[in-house]
C-alpha cells in the first residue's frame, strides 16, 4: 500500500524486514541479493526495499557494506593481519573496494583506524 508515493509497511512486514537485516549480519561475507533476501523472508522486493531503507537509512547494498565493516574493526584495531587478509575475512573480494568502503562509512582509512586504535 501506498500512501503519498510512500510505501507502507505492516507490523508483519516490519519483523520482516528485521529478520532480513539479521539474515545480512550472520552471513556478511556472503554475496546477497535483494532477490534472494525476499525470498529468504517470504517478503516483495517492492517492500523490502523500503522496510530496510527505512530500518536503517540506508540501501541494501550500504547496509551490507556497513555491516562488512564493522566486523573488520575489530580484526583492524587486535590483531596486525595485512589489510588484503582483513578484506578477504570480511567478504571483500579486494583490498582496494575493502579501503575505498571503509574510507566511505569511518571517514579514515583502515591503517588509520589501525593506528588510532593501538593508542
Amino acid at each position: 500500500m501506498r500512501l503519498h508515493g510512500k510505501i507502507q509497511l505492516s507490523l508483519y512486514d516490519l519483523s520482516c524486514v528485521d529478520q532480513a537485516l539479521s539474515y545480512i549480519k550472520k552471513h556478511y561475507r556472503d554475496a546477497i541479493s535483494i532477490e534472494q533476501l525476499a525470498i529468504e523472508v517470504g517478503m516483495g522486493i517492492k517492500k523490502l526495499r523500503a522496510g530496510i531503507k527505512q530500518r536503517t537509512g540506508l540501501t541494501l547494498h550500504e547496509y551490507h557494506f556497513k555491516v562488512r565493516i564493522e566486523q573488520a574493526m575489530p580484526i583492524l584495531a587486535d590483531t596486525g593481519y595485512p589489510l588484503k587478509a582483513v578484506a578477504s575475512s570480511v567478504g571483500f573480494k579486494t583490498e582496494s573496494h575493502f579501503c575505498r568502503r571503509f574510507k566511505e562509512i569511518t571517514s579514515m582509512t583502515p591503517m588509520e583506524y589501525r593506528l588510532r586504535c593501538a593508542v
